[in-house]
């Protein structure tokens, strides 16, 4: 069924949706954006950091070679949620050959439930022992797991909520006569909201994802009973930034939440002080919690960046200090995207 007769059809049986469960169906629902499309690159939605440059998984790699001989040392799960066109494993792999043991360690397992990009993925994938499910689940529980996502947590629907003296949530309805989706606040009277929303106690406005946090939630208790580490990657904030951060891209550019039903990204930048208060509810270490820029410098981007750019040309050089800069710059990528570490070591 068709996205937009699906939303309008909830809307006349419910009276309204909130702005989660709009994002739900226009993102997730039979045909929707995530199930059907290749949304990364150059000429589609959006382009993300291991297809801006090959020095993003490269130095990841390090870091996670690293943790694997402090902590491991042995058999592990590599796992990556929502692993798009597979650049960024593909980088990993290729880099990993630097450390054969690592390599030879491995089973990989990605987490994927778009079946467009999971064609792509077969197609790009050099390692044999691939194991692809929907949902978030790994077989082998016996050994340790590296877990990782970059770009994956802004994707979950958020709930959106403003203060005036009291608290009120968006919600959609539809205009039968103006044939159009509009935006109306209700005041929030449900409790539980209400005790979740004292977080912001010190904005006006709030995005909570409750889909986001359960997902967390299940990795979290995953590493902690069977051990592991997770690295993810995102944009976002620590503390509440006070303005929506809800966006809609389309080919690049910035739509309307009623734009391109169906057919477009919808993202929100992910709140990280959240994510670490359930790392903290299940006893797990928060290893690093810093900016995209400082873990990429940390993990030497500078030495591969000017290794990379040795006997190049001046047009290569100027394109791979293009890259770095978008990847690390505080004005592009660097400051607004975060990067979270969690174990269970």
């Amino acid at each position: 069924m068709n996205i937009k007769k699906i939303l309008i059809d909830k809307i006349k049986k419910n009276g309204s949706l909130n702005v989660a469960e709009f994002i739900e169906i226009c993102q997730f629902k039979n045909d929707g954006y995530y199930l059907k499309n290749n949304p990364i690159g150059r000429d589609n939605d959006f382009i993300t950091s291991p297809e801006i440059s090959q020095m993003f998984g490269e130095v990841l790699t390090i870091f996670l070679i690293n943790f694997w001989e402090k902590k491991i040392k042995n058999n592990f799960n590599l796992v990556e949620l929502g692993p798009g066109k597979g650049t960024l494993l593909n980088d990993i792999l290729r880099t990993s050959s630097i450390k054969q043991n690592f390599l030879n360690s491995m089973h990989l397992t990605l987490i994927e439930k778009n079946k467009s990009l999971i064609d792509i993925q077969k197609k790009n994938m050099n390692h044999k022992n691939i194991t692809w499910c929907e949902e978030f689940y790994i077989s082998n529980k016996n050994i340790p797991s590296i877990i990782y996502s970059n770009e994956f947590f802004d994707c979950f629907p958020v709930q959106q909520f403003h203060k005036k003296e009291k608290w009120y949530e968006k919600y959609v309805n539809y205009n039968e006569v103006e044939q159009n989706f509009t935006l109306v606040s209700q005041q929030v009277e449900d409790k539980k909201i209400l005790t979740s929303l004292e977080k912001f106690e010190h904005v006006k406005v709030a995005e909570i994802a409750r889909s986001r946090d359960e997902y967390f939630e299940l990795v979290c208790a995953f590493i902690k009973k069977h051990k592991g580490v997770f690295i993810t990657i995102d944009y976002g904030y620590k503390n509440p930034p006070n303005h929506f951060s809800l966006q809609t891209i389309y080919q690049h550019k910035k739509t309307h939440l009623f734009e391109n039903i169906g057919n477009q990204d919808i993202t929100a930048h992910v709140n990280f002080d959240e994510l670490i208060f359930i790392a903290n509810k299940y006893n797990l270490k928060v290893e690093i919690f810093c900016s995209q820029k400082d873990f990429l410098i940390s993990c030497g981007i500078q030495e591969r960046k000017k290794n990379l750019q040795k006997d190049k040309s001046e047009e290569v050089i100027k394109k791979i200090n293009a890259e770095y800069d978008r990847l690390v710059d505080n004005s592009q990528m660097g400051e607004i995207f975060k990067v979270l570490v969690i174990s269970c070591f």
